[in-house]
């Protein structure tokens, strides 16, 4: 089959517990593009997930667990893993991907908890088998790319469609009353970002300041490199659904579009 759909989702628990009118706008047009998709499988790389140094995390056990405690709900559900996919991206892709297991390779106590940054995109999609990534954070920007690249053509050859979500939520320092304090680089990181996907290149993230990114504070940089190499290697365009600042971090939805 093939790479059926490509998204940028925030993961905020604003999604969830709808403080106010940005929060519910947001979690409507991500509603709607969920709702829409119609993908075997989910392959879901998420900033919050397990990192390790130098490497990126693929969890292989059977299943995948969501306890995700908000304000207003909890997110309680169970996902399998598509084994096959998860374990081809470990193979191909050996020097840089790490067989991640948890108790059992198989059966019911083989089971990894699924992070915020998963459970909240995820918890919009009618139920399917996943693989679960967690977002590398490494200085190395080609290896990221090519990383990218890579999962782009093992999806392209696998036998089922495939949707990728990038789980991403934006620049963290956008106010005085966030935990991170404020920075100008919170906007001008968002701007660069913003500007990047409406002219279909990111190569303003790849050659971003660092400082930039270390002040402004965004947990999709790396994502974003990934998503860059994904984009390169098969000319797939993005378009912005909705983007705001919840206070003090960026939301931002981005979908693929097929060109007619």
């Amino acid at each position: 089959m093939s790479l059926v759909n490509l998204y940028i989702i925030p993961h905020g628990d604003e999604l969830i517990d709808l403080p106010d009118k940005e929060s519910v706008t947001m979690r409507n047009y991500i509603a709607e593009i969920a709702g829409n998709d119609d993908s075997d499988v989910i392959v879901i790389l998420s900033p919050h997930g397990m990192t390790i140094k130098d490497h990126t995390a693929v969890i292989n056990t059977e299943y995948f667990r969501a306890e995700t405690k908000l304000v207003n709900k909890k997110l309680d559900f169970l996902c399998s893993n598509e084994r096959k996919l998860t374990e081809e991206i470990i193979e191909k892709f050996p020097e840089f991907c790490l067989d991640v297991r948890f108790s059992t390779y198989s059966g019911e106590l083989s089971v990894f908890p699924l992070d915020f940054g998963s459970s909240i995109p995820l918890y919009f999609f009618n139920q399917r088998k996943i693989v679960m990534i967690g977002q590398p954070r490494i200085n190395d920007r080609a290896k990221l790319v090519d990383f990218g690249k890579s999962l782009f053509h093992i999806v392209k050859n696998y036998p089922k469609k495939v949707s990728i979500i990038l789980s991403a939520d934006q620049a963290h320092t956008h106010s005085a009353k966030g935990p991170y304090g404020y920075s100008e680089d919170a906007d001008k990181y968002e701007k660069i970002l913003v500007n990047a996907i409406k002219n279909n290149s990111l190569d303003p993230i790849y050659t971003i300041d660092q400082e930039i990114v270390n002040r402004g504070k965004p947990d999709s940089f790396w994502n974003m490199l990934i998503l860059k190499g994904i984009m390169d290697e098969s000319g797939i365009k993005i378009i912005i659904d909705y983007h705001y600042v919840a206070v003090y971090f960026g939301m931002l939805l981005a979908h693929s579009v097929t060109e007619k």
